[in-house]
C-alpha cells in the first residue's frame, strides 16, 4: 500500500521528511530504538539526495510479505549517479570504490552506515540518477496492512493540520531527550578517559622503578608529571559537571605536589609554595597553564640546587595593573637557588620543556620574561580577559 511521496528540494524538506517518517514509525508501533533507527537510515539517504543529487522524491509505502508487514521507503534523484570506478556490493559493504583500493569521496559516505541501519538494502545508480530502496520489519502480521496503511494515512493527515506550536513543543521534548542521551555518552567517555590516563601513569611509573640509570629515571619522572597535569585538569572538570572552567590555585597545587613527589629524594628537600587570587579559567587554559608550572618546577628540581640539600620554590597566580590601571595577570615561578647570568636567556632555550612553555604562552597571549634575583624566576602575563575572578 502506497502512503505518500514528499519533495526533496532544499533543507525544509529534510524536516519535513523527518516528521513524516517519525510519525510512520510511531503508527506502526515501532518501540524508541528502532523508531530511532529508522529516522537515522532515512534522513541519511533523503540528505544525500540533497547534497549531491540535487533533490528528489521520498516514496513510502507499506508491503505484505509472507507472514510480516515492511516499511519501505524508495529515495530517487536525477543526479549524475555515484562517481565512476564506484560499484554497489551486496552484503556487508554496501559501497565500494574499485580505483586505487581507496573508497569513492561524495554519496557513499554514508551508505555503509545505512545497510546496517536498514533491515533490507537495495541502491541503483546511473548517470540518469540513484534509486536507493530501505525496508524496515514492522511488528504488525501482512494481514493488517490495509488497516495499518489506514491508521498511517490518518496520522499523516493529522500531521499536516497539527499546531505549528504544539509540533515545536514535541521536536523540542525529543531533543531535549536526545541531549540527555548525549550527556550519558559524554559522562562515559570522560570516565574511559580518566582510567586510561591512571592507566598511563601507572605504566610510566613501572618504567621508572624498573629503570637502571639515573637519566631514564629522571626522564620518566618528567614524563609523568606531564601526563598528572592533563589528569588533574580532566578530574577538576569532571568533578564541576564537566563545566568549562576551572579554579587556577588548586589546580596548581596539585600539579606541585605530583611534581615534588616525582623529583624529591633523601638527597633533595624542596619545599613548594602556592598562592594567588581565586580565579577560574577555561579547561583548555588549565591544562595549559598546569603544564608550563610542572616544566618550570622540573627545571627548579634540575638546574636551580646543585650541590643543596633544601630549596624553596614559589608559585602564584595574581592580578596586577600597569600605569595605567590596565588589568593583567601575571603567573611567577621563583626559586631560591644558584640563579643564572645575566646573558643566559632559558626562555630561548631549544629544550623541549622550553618548546612547550613558549608554545603554549603564545596559545594562551602571554608573553615571558626570565632573571635572576636571589635564584631565579619566570614571570609570564596573561591579558586580563584571560581569566575569571573576584574583583
Amino acid at each position: 500500500m502506497d502512503l505518500l511521496s514528499v519533495r526533496i528540494a532544499a533543507e525544509p524538506d529534510i524536516a519535513r521528511i523527518r516528521q513524516v517518517t517519525g510519525v510512520i514509525a510511531d503508527t506502526c508501533g515501532l518501540a524508541s530504538f528502532a523508531k530511532t533507527r529508522v529516522v537515522t537510515a532515512v534522513l541519511e539517504i533523503a540528505r544525500n539526495a540533497l547534497q549531491y543529487g540535487g533533490g528528489g522524491r521520498a516514496h513510502f509505502a507499506i508491503r505484505p510479505e509472507t507472514d510480516l508487514c515492511w516499511l519501505v521507503v524508495r529515495v530517487i534523484d536525477q543526479g549524475e549517479g555515484l562517481p565512476k570506478g564506484a560499484d554497489f556490493v551486496k552484503g556487508r559493504r554496501p559501497f565500494k570504490a574499485q580505483s586505487g583500493g581507496t573508497r569513492a569521496q561524495g554519496m557513499g559516505l554514508g551508505l555503509t552506515g545505512v545497510q546496517r541501519l536498514a533491515d533490507k538494502f537495495d541502491l541503483d545508480t546511473s548517470k540518469n540518477g540513484t534509486r536507493a530502496e530501505l525496508a524496515f520489519k514492522l511488528p504488525s502480521a501482512s494481514e493488517e496492512e490495509s488497516e495499518l496503511g489506514e491508521r498511517v494515512m490518518a496520522s499523516i493527515a493529522e500531521l499536516s493540520s497539527t499546531d505549528p506550536l504544539a509540533e515545536l513543543s514535541r521536536q523540542n521534548r525529543e531533543l531535549a531527550e536526545a541531549m540527555a542521551e548525549r550527556e550519558l555518552l559524554i559522562d562515559e567517555v570522560h570516565h574511559r578517559t580518566g582510567n586510561n590516563l591512571a592507566l598511563i601513569v601507572s605504566f610510566i611509573q613501572l618504567s621508572k622503578r624498573g629503570a637502571q640509570s639515573e637519566e631514564t629515571r629522571q626522564a620518566m619522572a618528567q614524563l609523568e608529571s606531564r601526563v598528572l597535569s592533563v589528569a588533574k585538569v580532566h578530574q577538576e572538570l569532571q568533578r564541576a559537571n564537566l563545566a568549562d572552567r576551572i579554579a587556577l590555585v588548586p589546580l596548581l597545587e596539585t600539579v606541585a605536589n605530583h611534581a615534588q613527589d616525582a623529583f624529591s629524594n633523601d638527597e633533595l628537600d624542596i619545599a613548594i609554595s602556592v598562592f594567588g587570587d581565586e580565579v577560574s579559567v577555561s579547561g583548555s587554559a588549565g591544562i595549559d597553564l598546569g603544564l608550563i608550572v610542572n616544566e618550570l618546577i622540573t627545571n627548579a628540581y634540575k638546574h636551580a640546587f646543585e650541590n643543596r640539600k633544601n630549596g624553596r620554590i614559589d608559585v602564584s597566580f595574581e592580578r596586577e595593573s600597569d600605569e595605567d590601571n590596565m588589568k593583567r595577570w601575571v603567573l611567577t615561578v621563583k626559586d631560591d637557588g644558584v640563579g643564572l647570568s645575566e646573558d643566559v636567556k632559558p626562555e630561548r632555550s631549544d629544550s623541549l620543556g622550553w618548546r612547550m612553555i613558549r608554545a603554549m604562552t603564545a596559545r594562551l597571549s602571554g608573553t615571558i620574561e626570565t632573571g635572576s634575583d636571589e635564584g631565579f624566576h619566570t614571570r609570564i602575563e596573561f591579558p586580563g580577559a584571560f581569566a575569571e575572578g573576584k574583583t
